[in-house]
């Protein structure tokens, strides 16, 4: 017989399959030593030959009885790898369906001075992207279920492509921003797409969980991350190359989708809902339009008139006509449940102000401070250390079932950073550090509770009409910071050609420590409530 594996001397061990992860799936897979070889002399077999022939086939006997199981092992390490390649591609476009809509905040400077744009320009170059995808976001995520989440992430890929290059080739303001629409309706098809494929690869809670935690942790990354990126770029290639970065990425994003990533549709796909697509669409450009351009052609100009009782109007209208339908775009009849308006409004909140503080500091630190777009970038980076520390935190709070409490304790930060940010508006440079570490840090909190406290009294059901509707919340949200940080700015300096930060006095910090107050407000749980549920 062999001898131990620990002990044979001369052996030669078989190769290990490579899907094996422990060597005592073949205890009897040791050769026999070399003494054991068989003879051939004079046509018979020596006892060697028999011993050899008889542990061969104990050996045959002992594979064929691994082999189902290492074949198994085998199936889970081959998905394992696929669900990490889906994870990676997801992630990859999250990284740029989110970090678009920041990055453009440290050129707006070189745009300005490049283009001749105004401050009401510059608000649209941000605003047209994020009101695209927000107009899109459900229809994006009804396309995804119907025609396959895998092709449509590729077509948000590719469509985020196009907008980019069109951004990078332009010369005048208006081709800008057809460009940047372009690239939010891309990145409203990548955002539903990208989530639902990640949801349906993962049947176990635990492991759909973590795959969700990487989603929201880069798209909050990548969120805050955006002016750093930014500010490099601009320094060193000129605005153009925001947008030139990207389309290396988004190619890659889109050729590992289509290589890497299966197709996912759903069963039962819920139908389009044309009406309320046209009624969101209006009710929110209408809307952007009265905010941005109000303080420019005057409140009481025909044209701000006509977009205010337009948006007044399309709200009107689009309420009951979504509560007639049984698959509504906007699921209206959730909004009576306060759990669900509560974490809602706290995503308005939240977005509005990283909005407003994103918006608002390049002029803060390049106009105000004197930075170069590289250095303003960089002096936000305690913002996205902050943010990011804190996503992977708040996991943490929801698998606690402590949601509530980190909605509270986010909006408390953002409160205190606000006003550290205001009390160092003229202090050494260094000394807003610490505040933008802390308002990242809350704002970093948001993400996952939210999603949370707004499902937790829904069906199952329901949830995913009403996660389209917190997603859309986030955009609406910062559109609505980005307006008003916008008109705040033009209203301070008089005209909408300035972009002195000066001017602007208390008013851009208390928008944001108004941000945070009202957040701790809506979240403030009384007691007795709490334990009626328990």
């Amino acid at each position: 017989m062999a001898a131990p594996a620990s002990s044979a001397v001369g052996r030669t061990d078989p190769v290990r399959p490579l899907w094996t992860k422990d060597w005592h799936a073949f205890p009897e897979a040791a050769m026999t030593p070399r003494d054991a070889t068989p003879s051939r002399t004079r046509g018979h077999r020596s006892e060697g030959a028999v011993a050899t022939e008889s542990h061969q086939r104990h050996v045959i006997r002992s594979m064929a009885r691994v082999v189902p199981h290492t074949a198994k092992e085998g199936r889970v390490m081959v998905k394992n790898a696929t669900n990490i390649s889906l994870t990676l591609v997801c992630c990859l476009s999250q990284f740029l369906h989110n970090v678009y809509g920041s990055a453009i905040n440290m050129a707006l400077p070189a745009i300005s001075k490049d283009l001749g744009a105004g401050v009401e320009s510059l608000q649209w170059l941000v605003s047209a992207y994020i009101i695209a995808l927000a107009s899109m976001l459900t229809f994006a995520g009804t396309l995804a279920d119907r025609w396959g989440r895998k092709r449509v992430l590729a077509l948000g890929n590719l469509v985020m492509v196009i907008g980019a290059v069109v951004c990078a080739l332009s010369d005048a303001v208006p081709w800008l921003i057809v460009g940047r629409v372009i690239q939010g309706i891309g990145s409203a098809l990548i955002a539903p797409a990208g989530l639902s494929l990640l949801t349906a690869a993962f049947p176990q809670v635990s492991a759909k969980a973590v795959a969700v935690m990487w989603w929201t942790t880069v798209g909050t990354a990548s969120l805050a991350a955006g002016p750093i990126l930014g500010g490099l770029l601009v320094r060193d290639f000129g605005w153009q190359s925001i947008f030139w970065a990207g389309v290396p990425l988004g190619l890659l994003a889109l050729v590992l989708g289509v290589v890497l990533l299966r197709e996912s549709r759903s069963d039962a796909p819920d139908p389009f809902d044309p009406l309320g697509q046209l009624l969101l669409t209006v009710l929110l450009a209408t809307l952007a339009f009265t905010l941005i351009e109000g303080v420019h052609l005057g409140w009481t100009s025909p044209a701000v008139l006509v977009c205010a009782c337009a948006a007044a109007v399309s709200l009107v209208v689009l309420v009951p006509v979504e509560l007639r339908k049984k698959y509504p775009l906007i699921p209206v009849r959730l909004f009576r449940r306060a759990s669900f308006s509560t974490g809602l409004v706290t995503a308005v909140l939240g977005y509005l102000a990283l909005a407003a503080l994103l918006f608002l500091n390049t002029f803060y630190l390049q106009a105000e401070r004197g930075l170069d777009a590289s250095s303003a970038g960089l002096m936000t980076l305690p913002l996205a250390g902050g943010a990011t520390a804190s996503a992977l935190l708040a996991a943490r709070f929801v698998e606690e079932k402590r949601s509530r409490l980190a909605l509270l304790i986010s909006g408390a930060l953002m409160t205190v950073g606000g006003v550290a940010l205001w009390a160092t508006e003229s202090a050494p440079l260094w000394t807003v550090i610490l505040p933008y570490l802390v308002f990242g840090f809350g704002f970093g909190l948001i993400a996952d509770p939210v999603s949370v406290t707004a499902l937790s009294s829904l069906p199952p059901e329901e949830a995913g009409l009403a996660s389209s509707l917190i997603s859309t919340s986030k955009q609406v949200g910062q559109m609505l910071g980005i307006a008003l940080a916008g008109t705040l700015l033009a209203a301070a300096a008089g005209t909408s050609e300035a972009t002195e930060f000066t001017e602007m006095g208390g008013w851009v910090w208390a928008l944001l420590v108004s941000a945070g107050l009202a957040i701790v407000a809506l979240n403030v749980r009384r007691r007795k409530a709490r334990a009626a549920r328990t």
